[in-house]
């Protein structure tokens, strides 16, 4: 009886599931749903897995990104063809949900062969857009879907900040994950900035302490609304969104964390003349964060960016180091940065 079962779903070809935080290599990967944090982790995860199966077999992943907007027929079929050396093969695919009609064809074909040493990892929003393709990819018996699910109720931030924080090895306390999602509960990308300075700067269980010390009197004023102001050159209106953060007791820390990773990403991209899709992958950001930096880095020169990076870094170090007021230490490094003024 249990053999004519499994005969049965062999047959019916139906895809695995997992969620983004349990994902693994397949042949064929959908990241399906509106939710893009979810998916450019899943993505980030599959790369790592990618590199590290690799590396254990002493060879080098081949990356290829692909637009499906902008597809030209047999891109697919070329960068999935096996190469000189055999390397193993990681290509990413995104915008299914605006794919063109060649895609569409080349995908379809692609997927009743697909090479096992191939990971094609497949990203689609929403829309009826490519149902075909979809139908045709949960049918097959090795491929692997996650869902992306947009991240609405409390709930599910609260299982999300569980999850990142447990793949980098933390634990958090039901209060402490309660209080920092009602912490960056607006802002799930500020959400997961904030589990990255937990892991960075907590070695051990990670409580409500930890989440009054860090993020303690939070509301509207955001750390990315101040580093959006500050890098924009709006000196005035930065200092004002500091004030009020201080007025309503926000630590300095995520505040200067967040300029941090604006910063960062800015420098990463500046003058690098390659589509968001391409740096995503290359950078360690969304598309739409590299599409975001490359537009506030056209206000800055090289220069300029190395400079902005050492003064926050330089700012960070003081206010953790509690060697300076972090108030007065962050409305400084705001006005440098606002004004240009960050010296040599």
């Amino acid at each position: 009886m249990r053999a004519k079962t499994r005969s049965r779903v062999a047959a019916k070809g139906k895809i695995q599931r997992a969620r983004w935080s349990q994902v693994r290599l397949a042949p064929i990967v959908l990241l399906s749903g509106p939710e893009d944090l979810l998916a450019d982790r899943a993505r980030q995860l599959l790369r790592a897995a990618a590199q590290q199966q690799a590396s254990d077999q002493q060879q080098e992943v081949e990356f290829s990104d692909l637009d499906a907007r902008e597809y030209a027929s047999g891109s697919l079929l070329s960068v999935a063809s096996p190469s000189l050396f055999a390397q193993p093969r990681f290509i990413w695919v995104d915008h299914l949900e605006q794919m063109t009609d060649a895609f569409l064809s080349d995908a379809i074909d692609y997927i009743g062969q697909a090479d096992p040493d191939v990971t094609v990892v497949l990203r689609h929003r929403k829309g009826v857009r490519g149902k075909k393709l979809l139908t045709a990819i949960r049918d097959v018996a090795s491929a692997l879907e996650v869902e992306c699910a947009e991240l609405k109720r409390d709930d599910d931030k609260q299982t999300f900040v569980r999850e990142e924080l447990q793949l980098a090895g933390r634990r958090i306390d039901p209060d402490a994950a309660r209080a920092l999602v009602d912490a960056f509960s607006a802002d799930t990308t500020e959400l997961a900035a904030a589990c990255r300075q937990l892991v960075a700067d907590v070695t051990e269980n990670i409580t409500r302490a930890d989440i009054d010390r860090y993020f303690g009197g939070r509301v509207e004023t955001t750390g990315f609304a101040i580093a959006d102001a500050a890098l924009a050159g709006q000196t005035a209106k930065a200092l004002v969104l500091v004030r009020h953060a201080g007025q309503q007791g926000m630590n300095a820390v995520p505040i200067v964390a967040a300029i941090a990773t604006k910063v960062r990403l800015m420098a990463a991209v500046c003058e690098v003349h390659a589509s968001p899709q391409q740096l995503a992958s290359r950078v360690g950001g969304a598309p739409w964060q590299i599409r975001r930096a490359q537009q506030d880095a056209a206000r800055w020169n090289p220069v300029e960016l190395g400079r902005a990076v050492r003064a926050v870094a330089d700012t960070d170090a003081q206010i953790k180091g509690q060697s300076v007021d972090g108030g007065y230490a962050l409305e400084r490094l705001v006005r440098r940065l606002a004004t240009r003024r960050i010296g040599s």
